[in-house]
């Protein structure tokens, strides 16, 4: 069982962690950033996955429930494998519809339960939905390093606003809605400095926007796509014995999946 403070996951200033985001139904890609977590795995290193690895953009493609049974199995068995809450995760607890080319993704994903688990798909949605809830929204690391879906949300004024960043409620909560939807443009640099500074850490992770590969914001934030993208897709394996000053120090540590 995870020993998480809250909302928060606390890694130590110890080993390394595999950092995969925005896989989005992509069993494939999945099955390799799982290969070379067999590889990686011991017991000082870590798997963080940055949220939304369900709802797939092309219908035809979409395998997110094999995808989401072999997280959930990880999560539930493997203290090291941590799973933090996207948007799209997000939406099927709450019921909120994401579209995507005009398409309601939380339907498409009901299809998907109906077509595998047909008249028992009410209760394997409930269980997912119970699962999600469990997740946490953030890591925060030895070395300084602060990784969640999206983000910054410019109410989170400390790391205590962090660990209880979902005690009240997932719905009309702008602290977790700013960590799981901003994207760049939401904010600014100047917010990417004064949000690092409350939690007290020296650069952010984050997913939710699709790259090519990875891309530097400022010095302080880089934004991974570890298979929806727009180009490479990529991985990060952060040292978390190293001293981290800024976001250009984790790009070295930017590897290429395809």
């Amino acid at each position: 069982m995870h020993n998480y403070r809250g909302s928060l996951v606390e890694l130590p200033k110890k080993g390394k962690a595999l950092i995969i985001a925005d896989i989005h139904g992509n069993l494939t890609d999945f099955n390799k950033l799982m290969d070379i977590w067999k590889d990686f795995k011991k017991e000082d290193n870590h798997l963080v996955l940055i949220g939304d690895f369900i709802h797939a953009i092309d219908h035809d493609k979409d395998e997110s429930i094999e995808l989401l049974e072999t997280v959930k199995s990880n999560f539930e068995k493997d203290t090291n494998f941590h799973v933090l809450l996207g948007n799209h995760e997000w939406s099927v607890i709450t019921s909120v519809a994401i579209y995507k080319n005009m398409e309601d993704l939380n339907s498409t994903f009901e299809i998907l339960l109906k077509e595998k688990f047909q008249d028992k798909w009410l209760d394997k949605l409930k269980e997912y939905q119970d699962f999600f809830r469990k997740l946490p929204i953030a890591v925060k690391t030895g070395n300084k390093v602060f990784i969640s879906h999206a983000g910054p949300a410019k109410e989170v004024n400390s790391i205590e606003d962090v660990i209880h960043i979902t005690d009240v409620s997932y719905l009309n909560n702008q602290k977790l809605l700013g960590l799981l939807w901003n994207r760049y443009g939401d904010y600014d640099n100047n917010d990417i400095d004064s949000f690092l500074k409350n939690v007290g850490c020296q650069a952010m992770i984050v997913g939710h926007t699709p790259v090519d590969g990875a891309k530097l914001i400022g010095e302080k934030q880089l934004i991974l796509s570890s298979s929806l993208s727009r180009g490479n897709k990529a991985y990060i394996i952060l040292d978390l014995e190293k001293k981290i000053t800024n976001a250009q120090e984790i790009m070295k540590s930017v590897r290429c999946l395809n």
